[in-house]
């Protein structure tokens, strides 16, 4: 894909295992993002486990029509454990940022790799949803819709806005995450 296409499209993955609730994460953020008016591509890669095997989801962000929804890295990684990480070991590790769980990812000796407390933190797939919806703000009350509509709503909720939390820390930590964050506001509400 040029490089100019590709820079008006930005990609979130979720990795961890099945029982994580990864699908649903990604499902939720792609429809989030599409009533605020993006072009959005979900896909996701799973093992034939029921739980507890391998999970990488992902979502495309675009304001144009996605024309490849398969790219070679993320721009932001949310790992809930190693398993969904060893998956798609090359696009995650060569992705622009990881946020990678403290207890269940082994330690990634590379620069673009953050560790944060997220699966003890609430129910793991909705933590991570509040970090990322920390990156693009002006999502976050599709994603509380969204999230509404689930059983155990009120737990759910919790969860996402605990993760807001962790996610509102780590970018007053880290200008790696502002930076995308930035992209991320600018492309939602362009």
């Amino acid at each position: 894909m040029p490089e100019e296409t590709r820079a008006q499209e930005y990609t979130v993955a979720i990795a961890g295992r099945g029982g994580q609730g990864v699908v649903l994460a990604a499902t939720l953020l792609a429809r989030a993002a599409f009533k605020k008016g993006l072009y959005v591509a979900q896909l996701q890669s799973y093992g034939a486990e029921v739980r507890g095997g391998a999970v990488v989801a992902y979502v495309v962000l675009s304001k144009q029509p996605i024309e490849n929804p398969y790219p070679e890295n993320y721009d932001l990684v949310i790992a809930l454990h190693e398993a969904g990480v060893a998956r798609r070991r090359n696009e995650i590790l060569s992705s622009k940022a990881i946020i990678a769980d403290e207890d269940l990812v082994k330690p990634i000796p590379k620069d673009n790799v953050i560790r944060a407390r997220i699966v003890k933190s609430g129910t793991p797939n909705m933590v991570a949803l509040g970090i990322i919806a920390a990156f693009i703000p002006s999502i976050t009350e599709e994603l509380r819709k969204e999230i509404s509509k689930l059983w155990n709503a009120e737990e759910n909720l919790r969860s996402f806005d605990t993760g807001i939390r962790i996610g509102v820390e780590l970018l007053g930590e880290h200008k790696k995450l502002r930076d995308i964050a930035e992209s991320l506001t600018e492309l939602v509400s362009s």
